[in-house]
């Protein structure tokens, strides 16, 4: 009797092959998992990486884009810097060829006046350069046009000590009050002004 013929054999036989196989199968579905799960693997990272692509890519953007307003920005600040220049050193300018004109010491007495009111005070001394003289009968016109604003009187003196640049400064009888009426000052008051001015006017000629 062979091997395969008996009975005994046969049984092992039969049962080393029905356990070949179950390995076997089993090592097949684990080798299609692995595989799967490698597949998987490789699709979750490969999204990942364009989705990190995606994000770099983004920020690289909006970096161009925020230098981009940057420099726009710095130009029209550098455009509105030289504007504003431009436009007080024509200012300065018109103003200082006014000075030279006999009408200016009209505007000298409106200066002294609105610095008269800013001061409110009963008595003030006048300090003036000699760019912009000032005479007793222009602190007599003075006075009558704080009265005639406000009501008040004032009584307004030549102040012996002199000032430098064009403009008056008024100050109190002690001199611990005084309102300074300066043409540089009265041109730093208007900066805002001048600056929103000018703002305006380059964003006019940008919309065109």
């Amino acid at each position: 009797m062979t091997r395969e013929e008996n009975p005994l054999i046969r049984g092992i036989l039969e049962d080393a092959r029905n356990k070949a196989e179950d390995i076997l199968g089993k090592a097949r579905s684990e080798a299609e998992a692995i595989e799967k799960e490698g597949a998987s693997r490789a699709a979750r990272e490969k999204d990942s990486a364009e989705k990190s692509y995606a994000v770099r890519l983004e920020q690289i953007r909006l970096r161009e884009e925020s230098a981009k307003k940057n420099i726009d920005r710095l130009s029209e600040l550098r455009t509105l810097d030289s504007s504003y220049k431009e436009i007080m050193a024509e200012v300065d300018a018109r103003i200082r060829k006014a000075m030279q004109e006999p009408g200016f010491s009209d505007v000298l007495t409106d200066w002294i006046a609105e610095a008269a009111i800013g001061l409110d005070r009963k008595e003030a001394k006048v300090a003036y350069s000699a760019q912009t003289p000032v005479t007793e009968e222009m602190l007599r016109v003075a006075e009558k046009k704080v009265h005639d604003m406000t009501g008040a009187s004032v009584s307004l003196s030549l102040d012996p000590v002199m000032v430098k640049g064009a403009g008056v400064i008024l100050s109190s009888s002690d001199g611990k009050v005084s309102y300074n009426n300066q043409l540089d000052v009265r041109i730093r008051r208007y900066q805002r002004e001048i600056k929103k001015i000018v703002q305006e006017e380059n964003a006019r000629e940008n919309s065109r």
